[in-house]
């Protein structure tokens, strides 16, 4: 029969990854020669280096964005030396001026000159190469603007304020527009710098978390990856193993279950064909046995009713010899032939009394062949119950007087007339009663009968020896006492309660019995008040 793999079994969606190269990547990770414990933590160690992986690039990130933020507040801060430097050059020319019409102190002027000066230097010390050159041109231009301003001083101290003016005119002013144009450029390529940092950072940032962005998805991708392939090297040898022992729990033996894994559960898969292979061979051979054990009931069957078929016949013709010998010992006894000597009569006393005890034997030996054989039938009519205990207890009575024991029997008075086989519940009645004055030494045995509902219920306790409580199950059995030394004891054969319990059964209904040993025992049947009878 086919059994359906582990991709025939699974929803379509899943069926088709595992048919893609996916599924070949799945393979390939089961065929990988590691344990499970190993495989496991070489996907979280994989989920764990992406983590890592891109905490660095955020790490990366972020130091990067701090730098082009460090360099863009460099580049504003170039922007506003380069416009301070614009004011004390316009300071100065104005205070040049002043200086000239009002011929106040020039230490203003000199004092503008010192923080352009500085705010020069600094400049230069951060400024790139391609703007060192302009920064030179200023700072020559600057002193001869500063060696143009001494003259003027020095002519208006003299007096000679014609002179300061064309010197104004003719040197400084064009000195001045030149250092204003220089100036505008330093300005205009700091402020081309400084937009383009901006351009670059925005730039850098979009970069930043496009690459962010990707690096994630990237990240999901192959952790969902990771794990799918991961758990589904797994998944699948344990359906397949859910499938070969879904067939194994149906009886059906031999499957084999194949996985690509070199792990556990490759030796698992192992274990399992083995497994299967042992029990096919057990179930092969249980069958094989269960083949002879059938024919050899059959046989046995035909033995046991064939047993059962010779001792009915056997026991009947044992009878009848047997009831000739009790005849003739009865009618010599009786002395119908003539005065019996005392000699002789101990004797045949004797031998009436061991031939009712082996006719008693034989007819146990019959009814239990007859039941066997299924050929016991009740003779169905109506009894009285009162008379049944009556006939047992007076045929009883002289055993319980000859041991001593008391022996009373009881029977409800609201008992009616009942429909049975009445020989054979005497029968079974009379077997209980005598094992039980059998085996009581001292003390009494007790008869009771009640009627409950439309069952009798017959009850015979005693006294006795008791029943240990390993051996209540086997005493119904054929041939079997407690012990060997009871059988030396006691005597019988083991046959009566078997018998008793068959023609309970017969009867519709069941027995038991409560017994403690050393205190007692208690045995019950009970049949219907009416019965239809039938074959054993």
């Amino acid at each position: 029969m086919h059994r359906a793999s582990a991709s025939e079994r699974m929803p379509p969606p899943v069926a088709a990854l595992l048919a893609s190269p996916l599924g070949a990547l799945v393979r390939a990770v089961a065929r990988i020669r590691a344990s499970v414990h190993v495989k496991l933590l070489a996907g979280f160690l994989l989920i764990t280096l992406l983590f890592i992986a891109m905490s660095a690039v955020s790490l990366r990130t972020v130091a990067e964005t701090a730098r082009q933020t460090n360099l863009l507040d460099e580049a504003h801060e170039r922007v506003g030396w380069s416009r301070q430097i614009e004011h004390a050059l316009a300071m100065q020319m104005h205070l040049t001026a002043m200086a000239l019409l009002t011929e106040s102190d020039v230490s203003l002027i000199l004092r503008e000159n010192n923080r352009f000066n500085d705010t020069l230097a600094r400049l230069e010390k951060v400024a790139p190469a391609e703007e060192r050159a302009l920064i030179q041109d200023i700072r020559g231009s600057q002193d001869d603007a500063m060696a143009t301003v001494a003259d003027i001083v020095n002519a208006v101290r003299d007096r000679r304020m014609e002179d300061a003016l064309v010197a104004l005119r003719t040197r400084q002013e064009p000195i001045h527009r030149k250092i204003e144009e220089l100036v505008g450029r330093l300005v205009a390529a700091e402020e081309t710098r400084m937009a383009s940092l901006r351009a670059s950072i925005a730039a850098a940032s979009r970069y930043s978390l496009r690459v962010m962005a990707g690096f994630a998805v990237a990240s999901i991708v192959l952790a969902l990856l990771g794990g799918f392939v991961i758990s589904w090297s797994f998944i699948l040898p344990v359906r397949e193993a859910h499938g070969f022992l879904s067939e194994v729990a149906e009886g059906r033996f031999g499957g084999t279950i194949v996985v690509p894994n070199r792990d556990e559960f490759g030796a698992l898969a192992e274990h399992m064909n083995w497994m299967s292979r042992e029990l096919r061979r057990l179930d092969d051979e249980q069958r094989v046995a269960a083949e002879t054990l059938r024919s050899l009931n059959d046989r046995l069957a035909l033995a046991s009713r064939a047993k059962s078929e010779f001792l009915a016949n056997m026991s009947h013709e044992l009878r009848t010899p047997l009831n000739a010998i009790l005849g003739f010992t009865e009618i010599m006894l009786d002395e119908l032939y003539g005065e019996v000597p005392a000699t002789l009569r101990e004797p045949l006393v004797d031998i009436q009394t061991n031939g009712r005890h082996l006719l008693r034997l034989i007819n146990d030996v019959l009814d239990l062949s007859k039941i066997e054989a299924g050929r016991l039938e009740l003779g169905v009519g109506e009894y009285s119950v009162q008379e049944i205990v009556e006939v047992v207890h007076a045929s009883l009575k002289s055993l319980a007087l000859e041991k001593g024991l008391a022996f009373t029997a009881g029977v409800s008075p609201d008992i009616p007339p009942a429909w049975g086989d009445g020989r054979r519940i005497t029968q079974c009645l009379m077997n209980l009663a005598g094992n039980a004055l059998k085996f009581t030494r001292q003390g009494r045995v007790d008869i009771e009968v009640r009627l409950d509902g439309e069952w009798l219920v017959y009850r015979v306790s005693d006294t006795g020896i008791g029943i240990p409580k390993d051996e209540v199950e086997n005493i119904f059995a054929e041939f079997r006492q407690v012990d060997t030394t009871i059988t030396r004891e006691y005597g019988g054969t083991g046959l009566g309660l078997s018998i008793t319990k068959r023609l309970v059964e017969l009867h519709g209904g069941r027995i038991g019995v409560e017994s403690e040993l050393g205190k007692g025992s208690r045995f019950f049947f009970t049949v219907p008040l009416r019965t239809d009878g039938g074959r054993a």
